[in-house]
């Protein structure tokens, strides 16, 4: 049924374009008709401009075009102007300021040029579509309503936006340590909450409950991501082929706000969960249960 309609609708516009040409043609057709049938001018101004006209209809070629729907743009050309630090945050989850650094960053990727048949959609606007999906997912219809784009147009930007974070975004912010890095990450942990040689946590992990607190800070770190980027906590409608490049793109996202100090909204938290019951071999149950025994005894000498 898709297809069908996809062939009928593609029918159409050829059969729009051949009408349009047609109509062209007849004009011009007309006026070369009008001027050549005044022979009996024989005014020399007259003539020469006669002549100029003709020239012109034989050699003018009408700009090419193509047929689009008219589509409400006022809220992104008229009220995200007028938005103020808070509103841009709100809407966007970063300031203006940041919104300006990410754009000019990924700009030699995303770059487009206007094209012989229409204009492109300007490169702050498929920004902002692809950070508002991020940050609400919300339905492609209801994101291309808001900017007074196609739904294709919404697809499309969150795909370019999502490869060229991934390709210039992602290698900035989402970084594998260095053995420096890890000392000094391992030296902060074990100063800050007692435990010695380890450089992380994974929220989820069954640990004493004396550092119990350094499990809190990875779980408000996946917190405040899930709570910035909102297409993370629903089922997601976008292909699977990008998903991944989308949760990337995310943590990047997450990363580079909480670099540039932005704010975060303790409305955007997401609702606690609870935690999932994950499956283990036995043979990994065990070595798991080595290992906490140790940390326990560790604890409590």
């Amino acid at each position: 049924m898709w297809l069908f309609l996809t062939a009928k609708r593609q029918t159409l516009f050829q059969e729009r374009l051949r009408a349009a040409k047609r109509n062209s043609d007849e004009k011009k057709r007309r006026v070369w008709e009008l001027l050549q049938s005044s022979d009996y001018e024989t005014n020399p101004v007259v003539q020469s401009r006669r002549k100029r006209i003709c020239f012109a209809l034989q050699s003018r070629r009408g700009r090419p075009s193509v047929w689009a729907f008219n589509r409400a743009t006022e809220w992104w050309d008229v009220i995200v102007p007028g938005f103020t630090n808070a509103q841009w945050v709100q809407n966007f989850r970063m300031s203006e300021e940041t919104f300006i650094y990410l754009y000019n960053k990924l700009r030699p990727v995303m770059e487009r040029q206007d094209t012989s048949f229409r204009k492109c959609v300007p490169l702050k606007k498929r920004v902002a579509i692809a950070l508002w999906k991020l940050a609400t997912g919300s339905e492609y219809r209801t994101v291309g309503h808001l900017f007074g784009v196609s739904i294709t147009t919404v697809c499309r930007c969150v795909q370019e936006f999502t490869a060229a974070a991934e390709t210039l975004l992602v290698p900035e912010q989402i970084r594998f340590p260095d053995q420096e890095k890890f000392e000094e990450m391992a030296a902060y942990i074990e100063n800050r909450w007692g435990l010695p040689q380890c450089v992380g946590a994974i929220v989820g992990s069954h640990i004493p409950k004396k550092i119990c607190r350094a499990r809190v800070v990875v779980e408000n770190a996946f917190g405040r991501l899930k709570g910035r980027w909102r297409c993370l906590m629903k089922r997601n409608d976008c292909d699977v082929t990008i998903v991944k490049s989308m949760i990337l793109s995310c943590c990047a996202l997450h990363n580079l706000c909480e670099t540039h100090g932005e704010d975060y909204d303790n409305d955007w938290d997401a609702p606690a969960a609870a935690e999932p019951v994950v499956a283990v071999a036995q043979g990994v149950e065990e070595e798991g249960r080595d290992v906490r025994e140790g940390l326990m005894r560790y604890f409590n000498c």
